[in-house]
């Protein structure tokens, strides 16, 4: 018989077994912690080195407090904006990021010709004048690499005054090479102590070492009129540049003419006589750009009705939409309408639809040639070609998209009203419009009126509509001019991308005044419909 004392175990007591399975738990739940906090600080500190390689100092200053932020976050006791950190780092960067390059595009004159620093417009004019040099000698060349460099290692041929000395040439400078550090396969030069012979498919397989290769100029004298640039693998030519820089004077020349160009305040080289250079660079021209909004005739006579019709655009949408909506929402919510639930089906079918597939299904629907309107309707009307005509079909068919939405919206709104309020006005002998004027419209509006401030926001934007249905037409003179149907959100987007002349300093310009107007309109609707909250107190 088994001594029941020695056959006793001991088992743990609950409150060990729970401090266990935490410890357990929090030891999991760390080592995750840290595995997802590490690859996301090893991503920041890549992108934060790709930034300082690039000197990007937004990108530096956005890495810096995202690499801080995350780890002081995930790492703390606070829950909150563990969920808030996320959606703060991309406002950060879709929103306010890109607000803050807009804004500073728009004091400058950024736009085609003036793209890049003026190193890069130093650059461009350097290369746009070279010609190749007539009865040039061939130069027996090799590729070379140190460092991630390339350089040509060049032979002077027969018929030159350094004819059979071997250099490394750079952009900067020739330099020979010593006897002793010279390798040859015994009847020409192949390589140089230190460096790496590149062959054909070294220089093929490495998109860099070809960019180097291929962008390679070796001067010939001090100023660089003449230079060798390679004319394939094993060969080089003598070009002369049509211009040269002066570092010292800061100012190029016209090696044809000995013209002199002088930077002038526009972001250009300027003759004296008045000739100026292209490209530029990139300059701040202050408050041109709003300026001549106002001042400048050609902008100003399409800026004007332009913002007019978007102002015009945007309120007579807002106002049928919603009208419309709240009508159909009334005939729904009435206890005598059979087959609501299918009514109602139907009539958010539009709302389901994007809008590009429905701008075009409408753009050949109202075809003054082929399409179904004017199939059924007598005559030939040309909708989308007539200027008033194409406003009203832009619309028209604005509100066929956007009713379902108040119809959503005003059909919830609706039923949140308590029935008693209609009830007792009835019995006060009020008639069914003057219940509707006095006690549903305003306490619906308490609901209904920051989204119609929304809608005026997004249809004062409305790129996407305007662009599928008329492309911003029909035009009355050039395309970058602006259309009849144009918003200025289309207008400015063909000021900025067109195939010309791109205008992006202007067309950041002409944004940063469209945010300032949706901005200020909706902070003052919206503190009038504070005033709205008094009535359902």
């Amino acid at each position: 018989m088994k001594n029941p004392i020695m056959s006793t175990t001991t088992k743990p007591a609950p409150d060990e077994v729970v401090r266990k399975k935490s410890s357990t738990t929090t030891a999991g739940g760390l080592a995750v912690k840290l595995i997802l906090v590490g690859m996301i600080d090893a991503l920041l500190v890549w992108a934060l080195i790709q930034s300082f390689d690039a000197g990007w100092t937004p990108g530096i200053g956005f890495f810096i407090f995202a690499l801080v932020a995350v780890n002081a976050v995930y790492f703390s006791k606070g829950i909150p904006m563990k969920y808030l950190l996320p959606g703060l780092m991309f406002l950060l960067v879709y929103q306010l990021l890109a607000m803050f390059l807009t804004a500073g595009s728009s004091f400058t004159n950024y736009g085609t010709g003036h793209l890049g620093d003026k190193d890069d417009a130093i650059s461009a004019l350097l290369s746009r004048g070279e010609q190749p040099i007539a009865d040039s000698a061939e130069y027996p060349v090799v590729p070379i690499e140190q460092g991630g460099t390339v350089s040509m290692l060049v032979t002077f041929p027969e018929g030159t005054d350094r004819a059979g000395q071997t250099y490394i040439g750079t952009p900067e400078s020739l330099d020979p090479v010593p006897p002793e550090d010279l390798q040859t396969d015994g009847t020409k030069a192949t390589g140089v102590e230190g460096y790496q012979s590149l062959n054909l498919g070294t220089l093929s397989g490495n998109a860099d070492y070809q960019q180097q290769w291929t962008d390679l100029r070796v001067p010939l004298d001090e100023l660089a009129i003449t230079f060798l640039k390679a004319s394939s693998i094993f060969e080089a030519k003598e070009f002369q540049s049509g211009f040269v820089y002066n570092e010292a004077d800061d100012t190029m020349t016209d090696t044809r003419t000995d013209t002199v160009y002088t930077p002038n305040s526009s972001g250009n080289f300027e003759s004296a006589e008045g000739q100026i250079l292209q490209p530029g660079w990139i300059v701040g021209v202050g408050f041109e750009n709003y300026k001549s909004l106002i001042s400048d005739p050609t902008i100003r006579n399409n800026f004007i009705p332009i913002l007019i019709w978007t102002f015009v655009f945007a309120f007579m949408t807002v106002l049928t939409t919603f009208a419309l909506g709240l009508l159909l929402a009334i005939v729904m919510n009435d206890r005598r309408m059979r087959g609501q639930k299918y009514y109602r089906v139907v009539l958010i079918l539009p709302y389901a639809m994007p809008i590009f597939l429905t701008a075009i299904l409408w753009k050949g629907m109202l075809n003054v040639d082929f399409g179904i309107i004017n199939q059924i309707l007598p005559g030939s009307v040309n909708w989308l070609g007539e200027p008033m005509l194409a406003r009203f079909s832009v619309l028209f068919v604005n509100l066929w998209i956007a009713y379902p939405y108040f119809l959503v919206v005003c059909t919830g709104a609706l039923t949140a009203i308590p029935g008693d309020l209609k009830e007792a006005a009835f019995v006060d002998g009020a008639s069914g419009l003057h219940a509707f004027r006095t006690i549903v419209l305003p306490l619906l509006m308490i609901s209904v009126a920051p989204l119609l401030i929304a809608s005026f926001a997004f249809n004062f934007n409305q790129f996407a509509l305007i662009e599928y249905l008329t492309g911003g037409g029909p035009f009355q003179g050039q395309i970058n001019e602006g259309g009849s149907t144009d918003l200025l959100i289309n207008w400015t987007f063909r000021k900025a991308f067109n195939d010309t002349n791109q205008q992006l300093g202007l067309a950041s310009a002409i944004s940063l005044v469209i945010f300032i107007i949706v901005g200020t309109i909706s902070a003052i609707s919206f503190r009038y419909t504070k005033k709205l909250e008094e009535i359902g107190a």
